[in-house]
């Protein structure tokens, strides 16, 4: 049973998560407004039986200080972020922060919980939801060394944690690099990314961390796209 812990400054949504993930098979470990999750309740959950997830409702807007708390003391529990459309680069930004999955408000009880069930099962569950379909084309790139690095790695065939060993990274920075891979080319999976010559074409940028990579801007979203 997956332990979980959510946050939401609005009473009346806080049980109704409640009542869906207890009915889903998720146990409740925590259930409180925001402004407590920088508070006593995170420090006793770190002290304590950490949560293997954390649902954070941002209603009242993002704030880089709740996340920067909870991946302060809890960096093995993994935020769900319930949210609006957010744009690319604050995305980008959260996934520094422990962010690995976002789920829209639009979003029906059964999406939610399959999201949080692939989270918990190491996925990364970033979707942008679109007013309509959106028509991906392949898009000519500037890679840096790394991300050149991670797509001959994926064309031998290596899954996330192979990739990670090789490159002496972890996992997660894997899945971050390969998310980020997505978006700027174009591709909606990692057979599309192997397959799409961008080794060939793509010009040499410099660059090492994904933090200081430039971020690219789209005028619209994109499906979610899991990494897995």
């Amino acid at each position: 049973m997956t332990q979980i812990a959510i946050f939401s400054d609005q009473p009346v949504l806080l049980q109704g998560f409640d009542k869906v993930l207890r009915q889903s098979g998720f146990r409740i470990t925590a259930a409180a407004s925001a402004l407590e999750a920088e508070g006593h309740i995170v420090e006793t959950m770190a002290a304590t039986a950490q949560p293997q997830l954390i649902l954070l409702d941002i209603t009242a807007g993002l704030t880089f200080s709740t996340l920067t708390s909870l991946h302060a003391q809890l960096q093995d529990s993994p935020v769900v972020l319930w949210a609006d459309q957010l744009p690319l680069d604050l995305v980008f930004k959260t996934l520094e922060f422990g962010v690995r999955g976002v789920v829209q408000r639009t979003s029906t009880p059964e999406q939610l919980v399959e999201c949080l069930r692939k989270v918990a099962a190491g996925e990364l569950q970033i979707g942008f939801g679109s007013p309509r379909e959106v028509q991906q084309t392949r898009r000519a790139a500037s890679l840096t060394p790394r991300e050149r690095e991670i797509v001959t790695l994926l064309r031998q065939g290596l899954r996330n944690k192979q990739i990670a060993a090789e490159m002496g990274i972890t996992e997660g920075t894997v899945k971050i690099y390969l998310f980020r891979l997505f978006h700027k080319l174009g591709v909606r999976n990692r057979f599309e990314l192997a397959r799409c010559g961008v080794l060939e074409q793509a010009k040499l940028s410099p660059g090492t961390y994904p933090g200081t990579m430039a971020i690219p801007s789209y005028e619209d979203g994109v499906d979610p796209m899991p990494i897995v």
